[in-house]
């Protein structure tokens, strides 16, 4: 039985059994204890959303896209089926055609995008990881992506009800469908095969690496919008409901999502809410101080602050993410266990003071720099 969950942005959302239960695994409930804005909720109070409700968000956007493009596809299908003169066209669409076993890897992939972030989401993988990376240039660089399919291996693991749903789902080709999964959060064409580029638009519905409008932004910019109290114009269901699947004409055996040429405004308008985010939040001076912080307090507390793995070895955070028995114990939650250490001396005490003070807002004095800004 599908299940139905009420949603501040989207409403009325129903979910797939199979996706159901990958929500009450461990490894994805962890995601109710990481801050989706990090630092900013210490600007913005009310910007408290979790990783957890912009997963679910992003995997019912991502279920929606799929079915307005293969309702298209069907449409033009038929269409250029009927005069001989594009027949050849259609042809070469019903290569692009997907299952019901496609939709539902989409959503997924949706739904398990972000299962490979840490406390704080991107202060984590890249504040945390790129200052340790300073301090030991021999350490390795990943990605919650890298994270987020070690995690699904993992949680197939260690869920043998997950497992055995899944298998039964797709009986004749679970491994291929896993690995499919995989690639559709990463969104990388490099790993596809030749055969596979006629559907090739599917790995730009999660994760768009040709030009970053996807389903995954479409989400977190309005839930963003709704936990900051600001205003966006962007109609990510009207955008969603004008896409479908053409040829691409740079790769003209590839596929990609095109939108009409009216949508020229909204899309505008998405990238005038992203701006407007990065200016008013992301990097505000005071979020990125609050961030600065609490990198710092995790780069001390590194060597101090370990985790025990499935061998019994102790792991430190800095390494956790070739470790996901280790990494999923990763929350928010590690500052106040830093906090809450007694009669720590040295560079944990100085994790704890940084901690104090950025709940006592003694923060680090920074100046506005537009020059940081990802976007201009």
């Amino acid at each position: 039985m599908s299940k139905i969950l009420n949603d501040a942005i989207h409403g009325t959302i129903e979910l797939d059994p199979l996706l159901i239960k990958i929500i009450d695994t461990p490894q994805f409930q962890r995601l109710r204890n990481i801050k989706q804005l990090g630092g900013c909720y210490f600007v913005y109070p009310s910007a408290s959303h979790n990783r957890f409700e912009h997963s679910i968000g992003t995997c019912f956007l991502a279920g929606q896209m799929a079915c307005q493009l293969q309702k298209r596809l069907d449409r033009d299908i038929e269409m250029l089926g009927k005069d001989k003169n594009t027949k050849k066209y259609a042809i070469k669409l019903k290569e692009a055609k997907m299952t019901e076993d496609d939709k539902l890897c989409i959503e997924i992939a949706g739904l398990c995008h972000d299962i490979g972030h840490g406390p704080y989401s991107h202060l984590f993988d890249v504040l945390f990881m790129k200052a340790m990376k300073e301090k030991d240039p021999q350490m390795k660089k990943w990605t919650h992506e890298y994270v987020s399919r070690k995690m699904i291996d993992y949680m197939m693991k260690k869920n043998t009800e997950l497992a055995t749903a899944f298998k039964d789902r797709f009986p004749k080709d679970w491994v291929k469908r896993k690995a499919f999964i995989k690639d559709l959060i990463d969104g990388e064409k490099t790993k596809r095969k030749t055969k596979d580029k006629a559907r090739s638009y599917m790995y730009e519905i999660v994760a768009n690496k040709r030009n970053a409008i996807d389903v995954d932004k479409m989400d977190y910019f309005a839930r963003d919008c709704h936990g900051l109290g600001m205003k966006s114009n962007f109609d990510h269901l009207r955008f969603i409901s004008q896409c479908r699947v053409m040829f691409s004409s740079d790769i003209p055996d590839e596929t990609t999502i095109a939108v009409r040429d009216k949508e020229e405004h909204n899309l505008y308008e998405l990238f005038h809410t992203r701006i407007g985010l990065f200016r008013r939040a992301y990097y505000h001076k005071v979020t990125k101080a609050v961030e600065l912080m609490f990198t710092d307090a995790l780069v001390k507390a590194n060597d101090h602050l370990l985790f025990k793995n499935k061998n019994g070895k102790k792991i430190k955070m800095s390494a956790a993410y070739e470790h996901p028995e280790v990494y999923e114990k990763l929350t928010d939650n590690v500052f106040d266990t830093i906090v809450r250490k007694e009669n720590q001396t040295g560079e944990m005490k100085k994790a704890q003071e940084l901690i104090n003070n950025v709940y006592k807002r003694k923060l680090y004095k920074l100046v506005d720099d537009t020059s940081a800004w990802p976007v201009k």
